[in-house]
């Protein structure tokens, strides 16, 4: 743009000459417009007035455009000028009633030389609000020329003159700037070079989501125009802290470099073999399609290769919601991905390598992951691997892992299905799949547990000690926004009976105070090996109950409706021993069975029969209610004697604090010694 207003300026300074040889007082030249390749001045008007005590020069333009924006409005400059050795206009006034940067007002100077055909033009001007500047134009009668400038400018105005933030946020901060360019004739620039440094930078939101502090950023460039723009570009940030909620990040000792060749078309600003390195983190490839004519923005991350743990901080975690169990997680290994997307994510290319993700509190905790795969939006089908040595799921360990898995645009699903070991046992997995969008996202699987040992369990989850080994049927189970749930009955067989889970729901499963509701359904359950397990004392016989509206806080009990009787079954003795009739004597509010005759004649006996034995707790708001199997004047019978000697237990107590309750089990789990009876 510069040469051509150059050229009118150096004419209309020959004629200004010409004119004040004549003895002209007042001289004034105008046009309609002044205009280059995308460019125009409307209205632009020299005036020249002499006087005796000196020349002064007004130069005035109404509307500069740039394409379609409109740049300058109504700009002025006037200044003393002086004829010796060219034309100088010195001590100048610039005012601009309309400009990017609003309103400006600055001072400088204007020098134009023209010898031998080939002219010269060098401007100088500082303002408050844009900076400073001086620019040097050196040009030929054949209409090639040479620009040289540099300056600096606050980056407040910068950030306004551009629209790079929202008005009403704060900016602050200083940049410098040089520029070197060239061309071959008055309305084209051939060649460009140009350097933005930018120092303590600071910007901040008015909610404060977003701010920065002492940024420093280093922009270099260079173009050549062959039919259209093209050329290289550096962008180095080697100082400060960004906040861009939810992220964070500070600038690694080592700087941030982007690296990128680009090309300016009528239509798109265009970005192709670029580069990333970012210190600690990684380093990758990229491209960009910006259409500057409508259209969506076309992009693509290549072989982006980056360490797992930093990744999974700073850019993963910020994501996930607070006291989640993803907030939590740390993560290791490299993983390289590609990724591309117009209006969206459009195509995600993965390859996971020896990571590792664990929890503090042990929840979740896998070690030797591997995983390759590719995704699409765009319909197509593709493969995937997972691979894992070793997991933990709630301190649960669990085997190795090979799944082959098919994905698709809305989520994945088994290709076969596979067997993980755990607890010296097999889970097998008939149906596992995973939708990440639309209302049904989350996961869904289906199998059944075969051969788990509960002492394994048992001694894991710090419970009391079991025998034996546990297999269940697991329907389908589904989780989603959090929550856990399932469509049928799980199915478990423990201690010669069946236990049947229905209704389950789980409630922030994976986060802080998870809620499980749920109704339960026991049938057939011997009582010697559950006595024998709780060191209750001995018990023979077979149980059915259950539990409804169970609801666990935290894994711990907040309200139930539990009913436990046994049933008589052929074959099965109902009998129990002295040390389980002092267990539920305690268990009832009872201090055991007193008396030292009663208590001594009763020792005398191994084992009682008994009629019917059954309790029922009824918790609400930290106090359970007890009942039994039938009542006695105004208590409760837990447990009706038959034969001789009969021993019958009533507890009198209906309301206990259910604390205390727990209390008065241990007690008897403690107390309660086991009895050998040859079953």
């Amino acid at each position: 743009m510069l040469p051509r207003i150059v050229r009118w300026l150096l004419w209309t300074c020959l004629g200004l000459a010409v004119s004040n040889g004549a003895g002209a007082q007042i001289l004034e030249v105008s046009a309609a417009d002044v205009s280059g390749a995308g460019w125009t001045a409307q209205h632009p008007r020299v005036t020249l007035a002499t006087s005796a005590q000196g020349d002064q020069l007004r130069l005035a333009v109404g509307v500069v455009r740039a394409g379609r924006r409109k740049l300058w409005r109504r700009a002025r400059l006037q200044c003393g000028l002086r004829t010796t050795q060219g034309w100088a206009c010195r001590r100048g006034h610039l005012v601009v009633d309309g400009s990017p940067w609003g309103a400006l007002h600055g001072d400088g100077q204007v020098q134009l030389r023209w010898v031998g055909g080939s002219g010269q033009a060098v401007l100088a001007v500082r303002g408050v609000q844009f900076g400073s500047a001086r620019v040097q134009a050196q040009s030929t009668a054949a209409g090639q020329w040479h620009l040289t400038g540099a300056g600096s400018l606050p980056v407040a105005g910068l950030v306004r003159a551009f629209t790079l933030l929202p008005a009403s946020w704060q900016t602050s901060g200083q940049a410098r700037w040089r520029v070197r360019a060239q061309g071959a004739s008055w309305a084209q620039a051939r060649q460009v070079a140009f350097e933005l440094q930018g120092s303590q930078l600071q910007f901040g939101s008015p909610d404060g989501l977003q701010g920065a502090q002492g940024v420093a950023l280093q922009l270099r460039g260079a173009g050549v125009y062959s039919g259209r723009w093209h050329g290289s570009a550096r962008l180095r940030w080697t100082a400060g802290d960004v906040l861009w909620s939810p992220w964070y990040w500070a600038a690694p000792a080592e700087p941030v470099q982007v690296q990128t060749n680009w090309q300016q078309t009528s239509k798109a600003w265009q970005l192709d073999e670029g580069s990333l390195r970012w210190p600690g983190l990684g380093q990758g490839g990229f491209a960009l399609y910006w259409p500057t004519q409508g259209g969506l923005l076309r992009w693509q991350i290549r072989d982006m290769n980056v360490a797992m743990a930093p990744l999974y901080a700073n850019w993963i975690k910020p994501l996930t919601l607070p006291g989640g169990l993803a907030a939590g997680l740390q993560a290791s290994g490299q993983v390289r991905f590609s990724v591309a997307g117009e209006g969206g994510l459009n195509a995600l290319r993965w390859d996971l390598r020896n990571a590792a993700v664990s929890s503090p509190n042990r929840l979740l905790a896998v070690t030797g992951v591997n995983s390759r795969g590719a995704w699409s939006r765009t319909g197509k089908i593709s493969a995937a691997t997972l691979r894992w040595q070793s997991a933990a799921l709630y301190r649960i360990p669990v085997g190795p892992l090979h799944a082959d898995l098919v994905v698709n645009p809305q989520g994945f699903h088994l290709q076969q299905p596979f067997t993980l070991t755990m607890l010296g046992g097999a889970l097998h997995f008939r149906q596992l799949a995973a939708r990440w969008a639309g209302p049904r996202s989350g996961f869904s699987m289906s199998g059944d547990l075969q051969g788990a040992s509960m002492a394994q369990l048992t001694r894991i989850m710090h419970w009391p000690p079991f025998t034996g080994t546990v297999s269940a049927t697991i329907p389908e189970l589904q989780y989603h926004a959090g929550d856990l749930s399932t469509s049928g009955a799980l199915s478990a067989h423990v201690f010669g009976g069946t236990v049947r889970v229905h209704d389950l729901h789980v409630e922030n499963f994976f986060g802080v105070l998870p809620l499980l509701r749920a109704n339960i359904e026991i049938s057939g359950v011997r009582l010697k090996p559950l006595t024998n397990a709780f060191h209750f004392g001995y018990i023979s016989g077979v149980l059915d109950g259950d539990v409804k509206d169970l609801a666990l806080l935290n894994w711990s009990p907040e309200a139930f409706d539990a009913q436990f009787h046994t049933v008589p079954v052929p074959g099965v003795r109902q009998e129990i021993s002295y040390a389980a009739v002092q267990s539920l004597t305690r268990l009832g509010g009872g201090d055991g069975i007193g008396g030292f005759f009663q208590g001594l004649f009763l020792r005398m006996f191994k084992t009682f029969a008994y009629a019917h034995l059954g309790m029922g707790v009824r918790l609400r708001h930290g106090v359970a209610e007890l009942s039994g199997v039938g009542i006695e004047d105004s208590g409760f019978v837990i447990l009706q004697g038959q034969g001789l000697p009969r021993v019958d237990i009533v507890g009198y107590n209906r309301r206990v604090n259910w604390n205390e309750l727990l209390a008065r089990l241990q007690t008897a789990m403690r107390s309660g010694a086991q009895v050998q009876t040859g079953e």
